[in-house]
Formats: structure tokens, C-alpha cells, sequence
């Protein structure tokens, strides 16, 4: 036997006392054969350690064996047994006739060739008295987990024996009975009212089985009853079973809610007649305050005091600003003569990167002292931007000089934002033809920011201005219409649209090209990141700052939620814009856009034959175009490939132009190469760019037209439309918007189309002249019906005055609210904009998952709490639940009031990007979940106290607490005086939330009777559920750094066995006894180093409520064995704790009592073996994967730290199992999003 497989042996074969045990089921059986002879004979296949020999003979059996393993024989040499090196089948071929009364083999049959097996079977059947009893024992592939997995641990398996095909092989082998003994099933499912779950159905089947065949039955058959027994639990049963038992808990389940239903209506009912009579008067009651209030607003005194209300007013939205600027002008001016002095600085950054999060609090300084003084403490940050936008729009309508919205006059004043011809857009074109049909409904200024406009009718009926002069006179309009594209043509509208709201017609749904643009304007510096988090939050953000190729960013992210928010309301052009809209922002946002199809002038007849001589085009070719600028995104290369691959290519009679612009990049340049290999560079044409005239001209020299897209962007096809419009025969893919043209009008290939299928749509063309007219008569039928401009000024003219007629009634709403404050500041106007927005969700937007990081983010003092805060952060951002948004957040009480904000600097210091996106008030929804993943304490309970979660919770925002442990309330004397008082506090604001979810069942069980006892009317609306932690390290944002005496304090440990405990030195982490334990041991002389990471609680607090911390620093400060046996790591880094678990030999836990248990979980990650106090949570937690222990004094904890080490710190962690922080975060979630309840 080999090093390796004897290795595998030891660790995966049972013991030999378990085998024996195993080995009983047979009994029946061998006590029936005694009972027909008096010494029968046994031979057994495969004897290995000689159990089933050993057994046999202690019962009275002559009993030999075969192996041909001598390390297992040797076994059964010195046991006695009589065992040989010998193959089985020549072993039993020298048997004669008859001999044997037992023949046995376990675990074999799966080793052997077919071939062999049926030799053996036949002589098995031979070598066996009449009567005798054939076993034969193999891995039950029934079971899924045997069958897929351990079956496979031994690599000499050649593939399992199905029960039926062996027993069948034994029948045919001359056995006259034979039947099918499972074998080996966990105890607990043979009972009837044993619950069967798909676990159990998959992996609950007996995992062996064994083929009792008997040769040659007789009258005296004391085998029958053995052979009608049922052994063991086969898939169909336990199958059946659960489905039984399925059935029985839905039948059940539709009992409970029928007699629940019964309950509600009637509670219901008491409840509606109980408080009928209470709301009515606290209605009465209201309008008895409302006319005392107004009374009050109409008094003198009033008046009189307005003035010190706004003083106070003003004073309290400074947000102790003055303060900070006081602290920081100092500090500015040291920041700038440091900045003189590099050498200093150096020195200065190299000093704090020994100290494991200095220089990352250090940079987060000079950011804010770099910030410029009136960001941080405006009052409009505190709120989210559509509220200040809001607050704006209130601003501006509380203007007593400003009349009501009146009603739109028969031919409104309409401003008309676009570029316009000669500008290089299709955009442009496109208004020009636009201006002259709408100008039948609306009096039209047209707003532009160029010199030059080649547009005779725009010029002679339209009055022209600029941006600057709409600013000052948007009021003098009824309505604002803004064509917006992805290209620098329309970067000066972004801020305007801002200034002056209007209608948006999105003529591309993305619009990273036109943020490009803005990015390289000094006033707009910064807006391509901020616009990128704004629409697509952190994953996009840190991909951006990580380095991502600007151009796959610019690709992938639409960059357009500031401009559609900004917007009184959206047209598109095809249904391929609504569905980008629900793709990236959600169902709702495009449920008021209007779609209107891009217009097309039917075009003028035009004579090809004169139009091709213009080309120098051959008037008897056959001539194919693509129109529009070439790039990888219009597939111009697989129309090169499709036409070299068809005939077209071998006919000097076809020709194949590209009217449009090609660029000198890698694209272009690649594109040229491949015509020049082609061989008939003659036949293909790339025009350039092309001017109206040229481009006429191609549309009617050509006699079919292929355009193609991929990676569309939202765009409408104005190239397609012209196709069609000269009647042309047009080849497309599924691509955006051309998946919604009529596919009576083109010929529409696959989105992911073959070569092969374009090559052969030209030939089929370019062979068929009745096809071509048929398709560009429909073709051209269809633009002129469904994009005349007639009919497109009409649909415009009937969504403008849709927009605005809802605009304006909106104004009134506003304009009514803002009259009845009785004061118009700040303050007052962004209370009413924040009243006004709740219940109104921002039109471009994905539900948010809100994860509260209060206590992270203010003061990460790297205590476990914070740590999981930060992982489960960071796990969620990196891959957010489908269809929502992560945003961490934090309360506030700036301003005076209670609100989160949006965690941004903070977020950015987790995913190690610059912090360049500010913190903001957050803009909440009906839909989105807000869960608090750290403990926040007063904060918490304050905001409470002032609403702030009955608020939120009524805008539709479900929310829930992850609560760690209950242990200031179940254990107050291992916490400071009165911490159980606060606590029980805090624990009374999380119940009048949505729910919770633990750490773990133990905690949520803890909570559940709290709250039984506490809050019993929360206890069946409260929903529960728990979510172990995840346990690795990396994916916690580790903190790095390794202290200089690193190396010296790991070669200490190597000297001696080292026990390692983890956590913040607190009172209930038992240190104190685990240091008294200790130190007996080494009194005794035992050798093992207790090496002690956590930094030291409570530091906050005087010593006389830190219960007994004071004297367990003294006592670690002061040790004898200090830097010896003894170390107190503190405040080490995550990098150095990676290593020193790599260097400890076991863990010991020691808490009095724990929500969850942490460093349990990364030990078993490095396979550190656990010594673990008897507390539930680390029963959970552990199972029987540690070694626990019940200590009241130190000398029993000291005895149990022996007696691991006795054992060899056994059992092993290694197959203990844990999460990562990625599959912790995604059943966090899952929990949260289907709000699934703890049964």
C-alpha cells in the first residue's frame, strides 16, 4: 500500500471499534447459519484489518480471509486471524464443491472489472454449501451525497454499483433468493414522526447497502423471515414520505389561515369601532388648533417678532460652521507651510504609516482642510437634491409679483433649445425639419449657442436667441423644449435645463458623450464622477476610479439621471428608450414619457442614373450602402466579412460603400487593412464624411442598404428612417431601436446575427429585383404614414400641452402651500419641500437598500460590530441585490433634526477611492429597505424618539435592525452601571421597527422573548430572522501594517505552543480568568504562550464603571511573563492578526457569553483547532467542531486547557463550516428583501 493511500486510509476509514459496531446489522443472519451448523466456514474477500474475521471468530465461525494489502494483514497476523495474501478468485477456485457456508465481501465490488466480478459470482455460487449465504457490501449510490461526492475520495473506485444490477448479477450467478439490505442511515429518520426535508430526501438514504443472495434453499428455511424484512430507508420512501408530510403542512397552513383571516376581520372590526369615535375628536380638536394657529400668524406680535425667529433661524442651519472654520483656519494655514517643507511632510507620512490607521486619518484631514469653507456646513446638504431643488422651485413662487399659472393661450410662446445646420448633428437636421410644422401650434423663439444658423425659414420666422438671454426671461414662455443627444452639441444645456425646467426630448438614451464634454469645461470639473455615482451609485464609481477604460465606462453607464430628474417631462423616439428606463432606473420612472416617432420629409424623387453619375457609379452595378460615421459599434467590419464571404464579392459588377466618416484609430485602421487584403479594394468605397448633397445622392444610387448596430445606446436610427424613406431595401439587426421597426418595411436579421445569414440576405437581394421593390414600397409607405411631420407636430403639440398643463397644476399645489408659512427663510421652505417630496418618488431612480454604518463612520473604533458593518458593507456594494441600489448612510442632527445622509466620504474611505462625492441628505421611497448594520446607540434612540422611523416607515421604507446580542440586558454585570438601563432603551426604539435580523438563532430566540414580555404588542407583527457572519478577513476592508518587532514577536511564538484569544478586552470575554488559568499553568511549569489580540473597552468611561478592566491592564502590563509566554497584542492590524493566527496552535474562547463569536469563525477559516466555553451561541456556532468546557474558577479553566493539549488540540476546525462575507451578505439579504420570518 502506498504513503498516499495509506494516509487517505487513516483519514477517511472509520474506527475500528465503529466498523465493528457497523458490522452488528449482520448478526441475524450469522446466528441463523449457526443455528444450521455447528462450526461453519467463512471466507472473506477484502479482510483489510480483519473486524468482520475478528467478529466471526468470537461467535464461532472458521473464519479465514484474503487481501493483498500486507500492512492490513499484518493487522490481522497480530490479532491471530487467519489471513493471506492472496487474490480472491484464485482463492476460491482451489475451494471445492460446497465448502463454504459464508462468503462475504465489503467494499469490493465497487474496485473491481465486470469481467472479474462475474467470475467471482459464479464461484462464489460454486464454492458455497447449499444454503450458504453470499454478502456482499458496497457505497449506495441511491444517496446524492454518496453518489457525487465521497464515493470519489478513494481514486481506486471504478464507479458505483447500482443495488438493483447487482442483485440482478448475483441472480444470474445462481443465487436462488436474494434481496437488498440498506444499510448505515441516521437513527432519527426511521422514526414515523421524523421530519423529511429535500435534505433528507437527497442526502437521508441509507449511504451503504449490502446483496444477501442465498444458493439453494431448503424446507427448514430459517432464513425466511430475515429475507422479508425491510432494512434500511430507500429514495422512494423517504420521497413519498416528504410529500406526505408536504401535503399534511399545506393542508395545515390553509387551516391556520383561514382560522387567521377569522381573527383579523374581527380584530379588525373591534378595532374600527373602538377608535371611530377617538378620530373624530382628535379631528375636531385639529381644527380647533389650526384656528388658534392662524390667529396667532395674524397677530401683531407675530409680526413684530419675525425678525429674531429668522436671526434664529439663520443661526441654527449655520451648523456650528462657524466653529469648524475657527478650528480649521489654524490648521490651514500649518497645512500650508508645511506643504514648503517636503522633506517634513515625507518624514511625517513615513513616521504614520507605523501606526496602523494614522495616515488614512491624516490625508482624511488635509481632504478637509483642502475642501473649501462653505461646503461643509451649508444647510442645503443636510437635505436630499430634489428637496433643495424643491425648496428652489418654492423660493421662486412665494414671490408675491408672480401671478398664478394661467392657462395656455390658444398659440403658445414656445422656446425652442437645439442646435441647428450647419452643425455637424443629426439632432440638428432634425429641428430644422421639426420647427416649420410646429410652428402651426406654438409661437416659436429658437435658443441656441452658435454664430451661424443655415436654416432660411428658421432665420425669417423665428426669433433667435441665446442661453443667457432664456435665463432672464423664461417667464415670458409657456413652455421650454430641450433636444438632447450624446455629443458636445448639447453641453450647454445641461446646466440650463437646471436654471430653466423644460420639456426633454431624448434623442439618446445614454449620455456619457455629452458628460465627456462638460467634464472639460472648467465650470462643470468633477461632473462625470458625480453624475456616474448619481445615476449608477458605488459599483460603477470604483470601477471608474480603479482605473476602467474610460471608453467601457462611457459604454456601459447611461450617465443621464440629473438631466431626466431635471426634466418637467420626456419624449423618446422608440420603445427602446422605455425599456433602458426600466432596465437602469426602475418600472416606474418612464410611466409618464411620451413616445413620438422621429420625423422624415418624404423625400423628393430623384433620378439614380443621374445621382450614380454624380458618384462615378457604374449605372449597371449593383450597389450596397451603410450610412452614418464607421465605428466598432456599427458592425461596418461583419458587413466587410458577410460581402467577402458572398457572391457580391466575385462579381465585378458589385459594389459596396461606407457614406460616412471613418477615424484613424485602431478600428479604422484595422478596418482598411482587411480591404486592402481583400484583393478588391476597387469594389469597395469609404466616402468620408458626406455632405446633405452627397448623402441624397448615395440614398438614391443604391440598391439595397445595410445598417447595423451593437452596444446601441438608446439612439433612434435616423439612418434607417432614410433608407426607408427613398424606398430602399434595408438590412438591420435586432439591435435597440431597429428591433422595433416593422418588419414589414425591413429585413431584420438576429441581434447576434451569423455571417453566414448577412452574406446569404445580400445574394437573396442581389437575385431578386421583385423582393427589393416590394420591400421599399412597404418601406416607404411606412414612413410616410407613422413619421410624417405633420403628424409627428401633432403629437408634440399634444404632449407639450399634456406637460405643462400638469406643470402647472403642480405649481398651484406649490404655490398653495408656500402662502400658508408664515415665513419664507431657508429653513422654512426646505421643511415644506421636505414635507412636500415624501410620497413622491424621484422619477429616475432603483429602490435603495439603506445600510445604516452610523457608529462606522463616525468613529471606527475596529471592534467587531464595526468590523462586520464594514464587510457586509462592502459586500453588498459589490454585488447589490438585483434591481436596487446600496447606499451606506448615517444619522445626523445637523440643523437641528434628525435625519441620515448618505455616507458618501465615508463609502469612498472603505473601497480605497477618493472621496469625492460629498454627504448628502437621503432621498427615500416607497420601496426602499433601510437596515442599521452597527450599533449606534444614543443617536438611535434619539432619532426615535423624534420620529424620525415612523416617518420614514410611513413614506413606505420597511426597516430593520441587524441586532448583535441582548447581553447588556441577559448579562448587566458584565457591562458598565446602567448600561442595561440605556440598552433596554435602544432595544425599545428597534421594536417599534419593522423587524430584525440576529447574528445568530440564539440571539433572535433571546430577542423574541424579550420582546414577548416587553413589547407584546410588536411580538407577531415584528418580523425575525437571523444570518450567521462571514469569516474572511480580506473582505472586511483589513486594515495593513505590520509593527517593526513583528518578526520577533512571531519567532517567540514558534518557540512553544501559543493559544490565542481574540476580542476587545472587555468583562464578558473572560480574560481575566483565562490570565489566572494561565498563569497557575505556567506556575506548574507548562509551556504554552498565551497570546491575547484586542484593544482595550470602555476607554471612554472613568475606571470606576469599567468593572474589572482597570486591574486586568494592570495585571497584563505588569506580568511577570509579559513578552515571555505572555502576549498583548493591541491594536494590531488585520495583516499582522492574518499571521498571527498562522502562527497559533488553537484558539481559545473563553466569553461568558456572546451574540455570535467571531474569531470562532476565522479560526476554523486558518483550521485552528477551538477550545470554547459552553455557551449556546458558540454551540451554534461550533457544533462538534470544538472542544468546549465549563470553568467557574480559573484552576477548571486551566484543567481544560491541559487536557486539549493532552489530545493533541483536538477535534480539528478544518471541517467546520463558514461563510464568506460575500454568501453571509447575500442571505442577509435575501432575508431582508422577501422579509422572511423565523418560524
Amino acid at each position: 500500500m502506498s504513503d498516499f493511500y495509506r494516509a487517505l486510509e487513516e483519514r477517511f476509514r472509520a474506527s475500528r471499534e465503529e466498523i465493528q459496531a457497523r458490522l452488528s446489522s449482520y448478526r441475524p443472519f450469522l446466528e441463523a447459519l449457526l443455528a444450521r451448523h455447528d462450526k461453519p466456514r467463512a471466507f472473506d474477500i477484502g479482510c483489510g484489518r480483519g473486524e468482520w474475521l475478528q467478529m466471526l471468530g468470537e461467535m464461532g465461525f472458521d473464519a479465514q480471509g484474503v487481501d493483498l494489502d500486507d500492512a492490513m494483514l499484518a493487522a490481522c497476523h497480530e490479532a491471530g486471524l487467519n489471513a493471506r495474501n492472496q487474490d480472491a478468485l484464485s482463492a476460491l477456485q482451489a475451494a471445492p464443491d460446497g465448502y463454504y457456508q459464508l462468503i462475504t465481501s465489503f467494499h469490493v465490488v465497487e474496485h473491481l472489472d465486470f469481467d472479474y466480478l462475474q467470475l467471482l459470482l459464479k464461484e462464489a455460487a460454486r464454492a458455497l454449501a447449499p444454503g450458504g449465504l453470499l454478502i456482499l457490501e458496497t457505497p449506495n449510490s441511491e444517496n446524492l451525497m454518496v453518489g457525487t461526492s465521497s464515493f470519489y475520495l478513494d481514486p481506486t473506485h471504478h464507479r458505483p454499483v447500482p443495488a438493483l444490477f447487482l442483485e440482478f448479477l448475483c441472480q444470474q450467478s445462481g443465487f436462488s433468493r436474494c434481496m437488498i439490505m440498506r444499510l448505515q442511515e441516521d437513527p432519527a429518520l426511521t422514526s414515523s414522526d421524523a421530519s423529511i426535508g429535500l435534505w433528507q430526501v437527497l442526502y437521508g438514504v441509507s449511504p451503504d447497502y449490502a446483496i444477501v443472495a442465498q444458493k439453494d434453499t431448503d424446507e427448514s428455511d430459517v432464513f425466511a423471515e430475515l429475507f422479508t424484512r425491510e432494512y434500511g430507508l430507500g429514495l422512494e420512501k423517504l420521497a413519498l414520505r416528504h410529500d406526505r408530510q408536504v401535503a399534511d403542512k399545506f393542508q395545515q397552513l390553509a387551516s391556520d389561515q383561514a382560522a387567521a383571516h377569522q381573527w383579523l376581520e374581527e380584530r379588525l372590526t373591534a378595532l374600527t369601532d373602538r377608535y371611530d369615535e377617538r378620530i373624530q375628536e382628535l379631528a375636531e380638536r385639529c381644527e380647533q388648533t389650526e384656528a388658534a394657529l392662524q390667529q396667532v400668524y395674524l397677530s401683531r406680535s407675530w409680526r413684530i417678532t419675525q425678525p429674531m425667529r429668522d436671526l434664529a433661524d439663520s443661526v441654527r442651519h449655520r451648523d456650528r460652521s462657524w466653529a469648524q472654520r475657527l478650528i480649521m483656519r489654524p490648521l490651514r494655514a500649518g497645512l500650508f507651510h508645511l506643504r514648503k517643507k517636503p522633506a517634513l511632510t515625507a518624514s511625517i507620512l513615513r513616521a504614520a504609516r507605523h501606526i496602523p490607521g494614522l495616515e488614512s486619518r491624516l490625508r482624511r484631514l488635509q481632504m478637509a482642510l483642502e475642501r473649501p469653507e462653505h461646503a461643509a456646513g451649508h444647510a442645503s446638504v443636510e437635505y436630499a437634491p430634489r428637496v433643495v431643488s424643491l425648496a428652489s422651485r418654492l423660493g421662486k413662487l412665494a414671490d408675491a409679483t408672480r401671478p398664478l399659472p394661467a392657462a395656455m393661450p390658444a398659440r403658445p410662446r414656445l422656446a425652442f433649445v437645439t442646435p441647428l445646420p450647419p452643425e455637424r448633428t443629426g439632432i440638428a437636421d432634425y429641428s430644422a425639419e421639426l420647427l416649420p410644422e410646429l410652428s402651426a401650434y406654438f409661437q416659436i423663439d429658437v435658443i441656441v449657442e452658435q454664430d451661424v444658423i443655415e436654416a432660411s425659414w428658421i432665420n425669417d420666422n423665428c426669433q433667435i436667441h441665446d442661453a443667457g438671454w432664456l435665463r432672464e426671461n423664461a417667464d415670458a414662455f409657456d413652455a421650454v423644449l430641450y433636444h438632447v443627444g450624446n455629443s458636445a452639441y448639447h453641453d450647454w444645456m445641461f446646466s440650463l435645463l437646471q436654471d430653466v425646467p423644460g420639456i426633454l426630448v431624448l434623442h439618446d438614451f445614454f449620455l456619457s458623450g455629452l458628460v465627456w464634454s462638460l467634464e472639460a469645461m472648467p465650470q462643470h470639473q468633477g461632473v462625470k464622477l458625480k453624475e456616474l455615482y448619481y445615476s449608477h451609485g458605488y459599483p460603477a464609481l470604483a470601477q471608474a476610479l480603479r482605473g476602467t477604460d474610460g471608453s467601457q465606462i462611457a459604454f456601459r453607464y447611461p450617465f443621464n439621471r440629473t438631466i431626466i430628474e431635471s426634466a418637467v417631462g420626456v419624449i423618446v423616439h422608440s420603445d427602446v428608450s422605455f425599456r433602458l428606463a426600466q432596465q437602469w432606473f426602475g418600472d416606474k420612472t418612464a410611466s409618464n414619457w411620451r413616445r413620438i416617432p422621429l420625423l422624415r420629409v418624404p423625400a423628393t424623387p430623384m433620378n439614380a442614373r443621374e445621382a450614380r453619375e454624380r458618384l462615378q457609379l457604374p449605372e449597371s452595378a449593383f450597389v450596397v450602402c451603410s450610412y452614418g460615421q464607421l465605428g466598432v459599434t456599427k458592425l461596418n467590419h461583419r458587413l466587410l466579412q458577410a460581402w467577402l464571404a458572398s457572391d457580391l464579392a466575385r462579381s465585378p459588377d458589385c459594389i459596396l460603400v461606407f457614406v460616412g466618416e471613418l477615424t484613424d484609430d485602431e478600428y479604422g485602421q484595422s478596418l482598411r487593412a482587411a480591404m486592402l487584403e481583400s484583393g478588391i479594394e476597387s469594389q469597395i468605397r469609404i466616402t468620408g464624411w458626406a455632405s446633405g448633397e452627397t448623402f441624397r445622392d448615395y440614398l438614391a444610387a443604391a440598391d439595397v442598404a445595410v445598417q447595423l448596430r451593437t452596444l446601441s445606446r438608446g439612439e433612434t436610427s435616423a439612418a434607417v428612417l432614410d433608407c426607408m424613406n427613398y424606398g430602399l431595401p434595408t438590412i438591420v439587426n435586432a439591435n435597440g431601436s431597429m428591433a422595433d421597426l416593422s418588419p414589414d418595411g425591413i429585413y431584420r436579421l438576429a441581434d447576434d446575427f451569423d455571417t453566414a445569414e448577412l452574406s446569404a440576405a445580400l445574394e437573396h437581394f442581389w437575385n431578386d429585383l421583385p423582393a427589393r421593390e416590394l420591400i421599399g414600397k412597404r418601406a416607404k409607405d411606412i414612413v410616410e404614414t407613422l413619421h410624417s411631420p405633420a403628424g409627428s407636430a401633432r403629437l408634440y403639440r399634444d404632449a407639450i400641452s399634456d406637460f405643462v398643463a400638469a406643470a402647472r397644476q403642480a405649481d398651484r399645489v406649490l404655490q398653495d402651500a408656500v402662502k400658508a408659512l408664515p415665513a419664507t427663510d431657508q429653513g422654512s421652505l426646505l421643511a415644506l419641500a421636505e414635507r412636500l417630496a415624501k410620497g413622491q418618488a424621484a422619477p429616475a431612480r432603483q429602490p435603495q437598500l439603506l445600510l445604516d454604518i452610523t457608529a462606522t463612520s463616525r468613529l471606527d473604533r475596529h471592534t467587531g460590530i464595526e468590523r462586520v458593518a464594514k464587510a457586509l458593507t462592502l459586500a453588498l456594494l459589490e454585488e447589490p441585490p438585483a434591481g436596487y441600489r446600496i447606499e451606506p448612510v448615517y444619522l445626523s442632527d445637523q440643523g437641528g433634526r434628525w435625519h441620515y445622509k448618505y455616507a458618501s466620504e465615508c463609502t469612498a474611505r472603505l473601497l480605497g477611492i477618493p472621496e469625492v462625492i460629498q454627504d448628502r441628505g437621503v432621498d427615500y421611497a416607497a420601496g426602499d429597505c433601510l437596515l442599521a448594520l452597527d450599533y449606534s446607540g444614543e443617536a438611535f434612540i434619539r432619532a426615535s424618539e423624534k420620529g424620525l422611523f415612523t416617518g420614514i416607515r410611513e413614506q413606505g421604507v420597511q426597516c430593520r435592525m441587524l441586532v448583535h446580542d441582548l447581553l447588556p440586558v441577559t448579562r448587566p454585570e458584565l457591562f458598565p452601571p446602567n448600561a442595561n438601563s440605556h440598552f433596554s432603551r435602544w432595544l425599545d426604539a428597534v421594536a417599534q421597527l419593522d423587524g430584525a435580523i440576529c447574528v445568530t438563532r440564539t440571539v433572535a430566540d433571546e430577542l423574541r422573548r424579550w420582546l414577548q414580555v416587553n413589547h407584546p404588542e410588536r411580538s407577531e407583527s415584528f418580523t425575525l430572522g437571523y444570518s450567521h457572519h462571514g469569516a474572511d478577513i480580506s473582505g472586511s476592508a483589513p486594515s495593513r501594517g505590520l509593527p517593526d518587532d513583528a518578526e520577533q514577536i512571531l519567532s517567540r511564538l514558534a518557540e512553544r505552543p501559543s493559544i490565542l484569544m481574540v476580542g476587545t478586552l472587555e468583562p464578558r470575554k473572560g480574560y481575566t480568568q483565562a490570565l489566572a488559568a494561565f498563569t497557575e499553568l505556567w506556575n506548574e511549569g507548562v509551556e504554552l504562550n498565551l497570546v491575547i489580540v484586542g484593544r482595550e473597552g470602555w476607554r471612554d468611561l472613568p475606571d470606576e464603571q469599567r468593572r474589572d478592566i482597570p486591574e486586568l491592564i494592570r495585571q497584563l502590563r505588569h506580568h511577570p511573563e509579559r513578552e515571555q509566554r505572555l502576549f498583548w497584542l493591541d491594536g494590531i492590524s488585520d495583516e499582522f492578526l492574518e499571521k498571527i493566527y498562522a502562527a497559533a496552535d488553537g484558539l481559545l474562547a473563553a466569553s461568558l457569553d456572546e451574540g455570535f463569536g467571531l474569531p470562532l469563525i476565522e479560526a476554523a477559516q486558518k483550521r485552528l483547532p477551538i477550545l470554547a466555553r459552553d455557551i449556546p451561541v458558540f454551540r451554534e456556532v461550533a457544533a462538534n467542531h470544538a472542544c468546549f468546557f465549563r470553568a467557574d474558577s480559573p484552576s477548571e479553566l486551566g484543567e481544560a486547557i491541559s487536557a486539549w493539549q493532552a489530545g493533541g488540540f483536538k477535534p480539528s476546525a478544518a471541517e467546520m463550516p463558514w461563510l464568506t462575507w460575500r454568501r453571509s451578505a447575500d442571505n442577509l439579504q435575501r432575508i431582508l428583501l422577501a422579509s422572511e420570518q423565523l418560524p
